[in-house]
């Protein structure tokens, strides 16, 4: 796959109401993604980088970033994708984060994101790995077509020092076809 990143599209053409718009994150969008990972409660359940690790994230080639907002309005969730296509593993979802959880606009982000990599790449996969306890998004993550396909032991270091398990979870493209 070359370097160059795909544009993104919109998921629906007419964006009826209750659609879910991803556009490719901008500089300018940091300060909203640092902001949202950093709600509160959010330390244990997703990581956090600093604003200069995400700019060094968003210059790497096998990374992209993307903010969806239901019908083209302000950002409600980002989603960062590393790596992107990798001929092996597929696309990973390295974080996603919504503004308001529980309020259903995960799950649209979430198709959203399966239809922008099965359309936008060559991956076969789609995967993340969430905290076990979690279970809010394992969850989500079941109730939107993913797989849980193992568990990855005292596998992350949280910021008290406890170390917790994460479930690797997965949609192959596939799979997105039939559903």
């Amino acid at each position: 796959m070359s370097s160059a990143r795909p544009e993104s599209r919109r998921v629906s053409a007419a964006a009826p109401a209750g659609a879910t718009i991803l556009r490719p994150a901008r500089a300018d969008d940091l300060a909203y993604i640092c902001a949202t990972e950093r709600l509160p409660g959010y330390e244990r359940l997703t990581g956090q980088w600093s604003h200069a690790e995400h700019v060094a994230a968003m210059a790497r080639a096998d990374t992209h970033y993307l903010v969806g907002s239901p019908s083209g309005g302000d950002p409600q969730g980002f989603v960062i994708l590393q790596p992107l296509a990798d001929p092996h593993e597929g696309t990973k979802i390295k974080r996603i984060a919504v503004t308001s959880p529980g309020a259903g606009f995960g799950r649209r982000l979430l198709h959203a994101v399966f239809d922008w990599v099965f359309t936008n790449t060559s991956s076969d996969r789609l995967w993340l790995d969430v905290f076990t306890h979690n279970e809010r998004a394992r969850h989500v993550y079941r109730v939107v077509g993913m797989s849980e396909d193992g568990l990855l032991r005292q596998a992350y270091r949280l910021p008290d020092g406890s170390c917790v398990d994460r479930v690797i979870m997965s949609i192959l493209r596939s799979e997105w076809r039939a559903g």
